[in-house]
This record gives C-alpha cells, structure tokens and sequence, in this order.
C-alpha cells in the first residue's frame, strides 16, 4: 500500500459529500459520522454528525445566512441548499483542511466529556474505506465565523434549530493519519 496523504481523506469527505447531495438529495451518510475514542483507553465517547469545514467559511457562512433570511419557506431554501452543495461545492478538495464541527444540545454530557478530553481520536469509515486519526476539541463562540457556518448550515435541515446550542471544532492532527480497509 502507498503512503497515505492527508487529502486523501479530505478528498474521500469531499466525494462523500457530494455524492449524498447528489444522489440522495442530502441525506447524509455512514461516512459523515465521526466515532470518537480516549487516546489514553481507546473508549468510546459517542459518535456524532460531521460538518466539513472550509479553510476560509466567512463568505460561504453569510451566504448561508442570506439564503436564510431571503425567505420564510423552509422548502425553499432546503432546495437551494440542496442545488449549492450538489453543484461544485466539493470539486475543490484544496477549500477544504479537514477540520470539522458538529453541534450538541447546550452543556450535553457529550460535549463537556469532548471538551475535557481536548484530544481524541476521531474515526470515519463507509463502506470499506475509512480513516483514523487525532483531533484536538474546541468549543467556538458565536461570532467565530465556523460556529456561523455550522449553524446556518445545519439550519437548512433543521428549521427550528435555535442558537441555544453548542459547536465544537475538530482540528486534526495532521500526523498518524491512518487509512483503514
């Protein structure tokens, strides 16, 4: 087996992605789930759905926010979503640095045992691909334009999803990246 790259796995994500907004009209799949462990124990600590991010969300997240705000029709803008990550949203696996984020209910036990560990392994795995490696865990503030990204972005499939929440960010370890079969 050839040395595996760090955009292996962000061009897996990005392909991923692609496909369920493509084939199954967003719906997300086996693949966006991140399964995280102790480091230290190799426990699990839950599994949780994942939002690729951008290296560079800022402009993609007020977008986001505009789509919102352009109409009161949860349709209608679930369908422009839709169109936007179903175009060439993912063909660019370069926007994109394999950090990710996830949402969690205010305080959830999840969260605050992810939040004190700081570090852990995250693992993602479809079909018979999959990949393993280190994160570090951080919990983002509200005017961080990730935790915009995040909530605008999850907005569209969730249309009562209040601000009340919280978004961690996973950054990876770019080192100890493995590929799993």
């Amino acid at each position: 087996m050839g040395r595996i790259g760090w955009s292996d796995f962000v061009i897996w994500q990005c392909s991923l992605r692609q496909r369920n907004f493509r084939m199954f009209g967003g719906k997300p799949s086996e693949g966006t789930i991140a399964s995280f462990s102790n480091i230290k124990s190799n426990n699990s600590l839950g599994d949780i759905r994942s939002i690729l991010m951008e290296d560079n969300c800022e402009d993609t997240s007020k977008m986001f926010e505009f789509m919102h705000k352009q109409t009161h029709d949860p349709e209608t803008r679930f369908d422009k979503a839709i169109k936007f990550f179903s175009s060439e949203y993912y063909n660019t696996p370069s926007n994109f640095d394999g950090s990710f984020t996830a949402t969690f209910p205010y305080q959830s036990n999840v969260s605050k045992d992810l939040l004190k560990k700081k570090k852990v392994i995250a693992q993602f795995f479809e079909r018979d691909t999959g990949f393993s490696f280190a994160v570090k865990v951080t919990k983002l503030k509200k005017n961080n334009s990730k935790w915009q990204y995040t909530f605008w972005h999850n907005r569209f499939f969730n249309p009562s999803l209040s601000e009340g929440i919280e978004i961690l960010n996973f950054s990876p370890e770019k080192t100890g990246l493995k590929k799993i079969n």
